[in-house]
């Protein structure tokens, strides 16, 4: 029964993440004079992640009705019973989940010492290391896109938002 609303359940969560990241915004205190806040980016994220939430939650019920209104068979309630066991026997691997906690965990935790750009860097390039297939794992384009997108987002904050992010070790 719970498999059956998993969409509905992460999308409602994520809904109320959301909702919590944009109020929390408003206590953002604004330290320059630009049109452009500290609050501006995790409330547009904040409304990103509240519409795909949505969206998750309403084909999570479309996809719950669809499948308790489906008629079957006697043979196929068999079926579907036999593909439920092995489903819940199967042993879920937790482990890049926690490897990726981990790594969001060291990523703060060293982001004052070693600055943003170098952590940015090297958490993106694990982040892409762990979450892709082995046989798929193009470490030189991880590496790029790494230091593409860290250097993008460090230039925009610093250079557009002017928001001074931790420089760490590079001073």
């Amino acid at each position: 029964m719970v498999a059956k609303h998993e969409d509905v359940f992460s999308g409602a969560f994520l809904l109320v993440v959301s909702v919590i990241i944009f109020i929390t915004s408003f206590s953002f205190e604004a330290l320059t004079t630009s049109l452009v806040g500290p609050a501006f980016m995790p409330q547009i994220i904040a409304i990103i992640m509240a519409i795909f939430s949505v969206i998750i939650t309403v084909s999570g019920f479309k996809k719950s009705k669809s499948a308790t209104e489906k008629t079957t068979t006697p043979e196929e309630v068999k079926e579907e019973e036999l593909q439920e066991e092995l489903i819940v026997t199967e042993k879920k691997s937790y482990k890049p989940v926690l490897i990726s906690l981990a790594l969001m965990i060291g990523y703060v935790a060293l982001l004052s010492y070693v600055g943003f750009l170098i952590m940015t860097i090297v958490y993106i390039f694990l982040q892409m290391l762990l979450l892709s297939h082995i046989t798929h794992r193009k470490v030189w384009l991880f590496l790029l896109i790494s230091v593409v997108t860290s250097a993008a987002i460090y230039y925009l904050f610093r250079n557009v938002f002017y928001v001074m992010l931790p420089t760490g070790i590079i001073g």
